[in-house]
């Protein structure tokens, strides 16, 4: 009989006459051996087969398995693996047989430094890659709404609004119709995209120029007279949806504050019975107009002529209607998206302190589409010049009851020596806005007007009288 077969680092199988065999023990002629590896080891002469001859020796000596060469998958930040005839993806830790080469690619947000990254598993157990670092993390993108920002890496331009490579540098300048907060001049900044995929400094913000005009060569007809785009960019047209033929309305005006805020009149959104001084709007009832000339809301006047969704408008608390004499007639509308601004479309500035003074006589400009000396309905925008006239001096000069109506937060503008130049029905909620400092400040909002006379003479909701319920609507909103 052949002596027993035993091997550190070989499973062997044993068979007579096709039925199992115990190697391990004495076996009898005509065994045959199946000897294999056990794991982690190898060897060449892998599954040769030995058998037991009738002298009691075995045809061939047990050969010996060499432990396995291996290599362990590393953990790389930002690279994934695969074979190389395979998408499959291997985790990392994965052993690897030696010889065998991996592809190497990077995860999303990373940048391939080369176009092909392989390792090969080598006898020593060690891998051999055709590069130290095949995937750089990237930056994130940079976006702003006040910035202008110019991107390029190694020379050439890149675009920043993408995830970025490391080393390109961002170049941000305040755009056009945007200055530095606080009246500081602009610094130049560069900004540097680091090999931990950070930028090396942060984005600073710049702040609307407001209630500067932009004359662009393009008119219009206003009053007689010519308005051209841009004379008022922070103006808006307030539409309401007729249900009976679907079509939006124009029921007022409003001045742009912020991207998203604009200031009109509560009486232009007043219902008898209304519980709350909070209209949420999810039914598209109301939209307003940017950069709006014509009073048909389907008309696109000019490249700045956008329509903007409501979401919300807040009305004064303490505002009831005609019955309250139409005091504390404000509102504040809340857009749905940001108003991009640029020269045609920009904000009006808001005296937040109290800074500013008008006297009796001093000029305020208005636009509107309200009715012409005609009587109609202007189907194009209207620009006034209107005279401040102060609470005391207008409430002075009505005896027959419109004197109840120039209520506490009320002044008045206009003339009573001049008639159809004023606001009309269709301005309502306009801005009348003054100059202080070379900017235009919103100062009133049209909210009513004598019926019963025929002069330009209209009272208007005083802005500074409301300065802290929209300052705490403007933090609440920005």
């Amino acid at each position: 009989m052949c002596p027993p077969l035993l091997s550190e680092t070989l499973d062997i199988k044993c068979t007579l006459y096709g039925k199992y065999a115990d190697c391990s023990n004495l076996s009898m002629p005509d065994t045959i051996a199946t000897p294999s590896c056990k794991p982690t080891y190898t060897s060449p002469n892998e599954k040769e087969e030995l058998y037991c001859r009738s002298n009691g020796t075995w045809n061939k000596q047990l050969y010996r398995c060499n432990p396995s060469i291996s290599c362990i998958l590393p953990t790389v930040e930002g690279v994934v693996y695969s074979y190389d005839d395979s998408n499959e993806t291997l985790s990392h830790g994965t052993l690897i047989n030696h010889q065998l080469t991996i592809i190497e690619n990077c995860e999303v947000g990373y940048h391939k430094a080369y176009p092909n990254g392989f390792g090969i598993c080598q006898d020593n157990g060690k891998w051999l890659s055709n590069s130290d670092k095949l995937c750089l993390k990237m930056c994130p993108p940079l976006e702003s709404d006040s910035l202008n920002i110019k991107c390029s890496h190694n020379g050439k331009y890149a675009n920043c609004s993408n995830l970025s490579i490391p080393n390109t540098i961002a170049t941000p300048s305040c755009k056009p119709t945007y200055t530095a907060p606080n009246g500081q001049d602009e610094t130049p900044l560069e900004l540097l995209c680091q090999p931990n995929g950070t930028w090396n400094k942060y984005l600073y913000s710049c702040i609307p120029y407001c209630g500067r005009v932009y004359i662009i060569n393009q008119v219009l007809i206003v009053n007689g007279e010519k308005a051209p785009i841009g004379s008022a960019p922070w103006n808006v047209g307030i539409y309401q949806l007729n249900k009976k033929n679907s079509n939006y309305d124009l029921i007022c005006g409003g001045s742009i504050i912020t991207p998203n805020l604009v200031v009109s009149a509560a009486h232009c959104f007043w219902q008898k019975g209304m519980l709350s001084r909070r209209i949420s709007i999810n039914d598209g009832l109301y939209k307003i107009s940017v950069g709006k000339y014509d009073r048909n809301i389907t008309v696109i006047d000019n490249d700045f002529t956008k329509i903007f969704n409501v979401v919300m408008i807040h009305l004064n608390e303490d505002y009831y209607g005609p019955t309250g004499f139409h005091a504390q007639d404000i509102a504040i509308i809340v857009l749905q998206s940001r108003i991009s601004f640029s020269n045609g479309v920009s904000p009006v500035c808001v005296d937040w302190n109290g800074k500013y003074n008008v006297v009796n006589g001093d000029q305020g400009k208005i636009v509107g589409w309200g009715k012409t000396e005609k009587g109609i309905s202007s189907p194009i925008l209207l620009e006034a010049s209107l005279p401040y006239i102060d609470h005391s001096t207008c409430r002075d000069m009505y005896t027959n009851g419109f004197e109840l109506f120039v209520t506490v937060d009320k002044f008045c503008a206009g003339s009573a020596l001049v008639s159809g130049q004023g606001v009309s029905k269709g301005d309502s909620g306009a801005g009348l806005c003054f100059v202080h400092s070379n900017s235009y400040y919103l100062t009133g909002i049209v909210s009513t007007k004598d019926p019963n006379t025929t002069n330009s003479i209209a009272a208007f909701t005083e802005v500074k009288h409301h300065i802290s319920w929209i300052r705490g609507l403007y933090n609440k909103y920005n």
